[in-house]
């Protein structure tokens, strides 16, 4: 972008990068949600109670998941 002479170009692109920003978090966002979703799915596979697996986190959920696999 060129940045134009006098506070309304200024404006314009503050605002513009602040879309562009937003837009990102948004999809970062969508991506951490899908992300989520995805290893609670994956828990649910393990040979465990919903209980504990219920309160795993992401790198426990992996950990568990290669021992299950190496065992199988």
């Amino acid at each position: 972008l060129v940045l134009e002479s006098g506070n309304n170009g200024t404006r314009q692109i503050n605002s513009l990068q602040a879309l562009r920003k937003e837009k990102s978090r948004d999809a970062a966002r969508s991506r951490r949600g899908k992300e989520n979703f995805e290893f609670y799915e994956l828990a649910k596979l393990l040979p465990l109670p919903a209980a504990i697996t219920s309160q795993l986190d992401k790198a426990s959920i992996i950990r568990l998941t290669i021992s299950y696999l190496k065992m199988r």
